[in-house]
C-alpha cells in the first residue's frame, strides 16, 4: 500500500480522534483527548492565519496518523503539534515518515529556527534518534507517572 502524507482536511477529524484515542493512556491522557478535540476544531482557523500546520498520514485509503507544526503563541517559537500513529500501526517507520516530512517543511518555511517539543518519557528516544536534544525534564507533568521532555532541535 501507498503512504501519503497531506494536509489535514476536516473530513479527517474522527480518524484523528480515533488514532489519539489509539494512544491513551500510554503516550496520552484521557484528559487530553478534550483538549485534541479543540485543536482539531481550531485548525481552520490557525491554517488560514499561516500559524499552524497539519497532516495526516494515509495507508491506502485510511488515516493512521497525524501531525504538524506551528508558531506557539505567535510567539516566533517553532513547535511540534500533536504527532501520533495509531497504536496498530507502530514500529513500521511511519512515525519517522512524518516526523522527516514536518521537519522538512520546517526547513522550508522557517529556515535556521529551532524545534522545540514537549514529550513524554515514552517517546522521548524517538526524537533522540532524529537530533532533539533534552532541555528539561519534569516529574508527573501530565499526570502522575507520565513524565514531561522537552526538547530542542538545532538545524545545523
Amino acid at each position: 500500500m501507498k503512504l501519503v502524507i497531506r494536509a489535514y482536511e476536516n473530513t479527517d477529524k474522527q480518524a484523528c480522534l480515533k488514532a489519539f484515542e489509539s494512544n491513551v493512556p500510554k503516550y496520552f491522557t484521557q484528559a487530553e483527548i478534550a483538549d485534541y478535540d479543540n485543536f482539531l476544531e481550531m485548525i481552520p482557523i490557525k491554517i488560514e492565519a499561516n500559524k499552524t500546520f497539519y497532516y495526516v498520514v494515509v495507508l491506502g485509503n485510511e488515516v493512521i496518523g497525524c501531525g504538524g507544526f506551528g508558531d506557539k503563541d505567535n510567539s516566533d517559537i517553532i513547535t511540534l503539534a500533536w504527532g501520533l500513529i495509531h497504536q496498530d500501526f507502530h514500529k513500521k517507520g511511519f512515525g519517522k515518515e512524518l516526523l522527516a516530512y514536518r521537519i522538512l517543511k520546517i526547513k522550508e518555511k522557517y529556515p535556521n529556527r529551532p524545534v522545540y517539543i514537549d514529550t513524554t518519557q515514552y517517546s522521548y528516544g524517538f526524537f533522540e534518534k532524529y537530533g532533539f536534544e533534552t532541555t528539561k525534564i519534569t516529574n508527573d507533568f501530565y499526570e502522575k507517572g507520565l513524565h514531561r521532555y522537552d526538547m530542542k532541535l538545532m538545524f545545523r
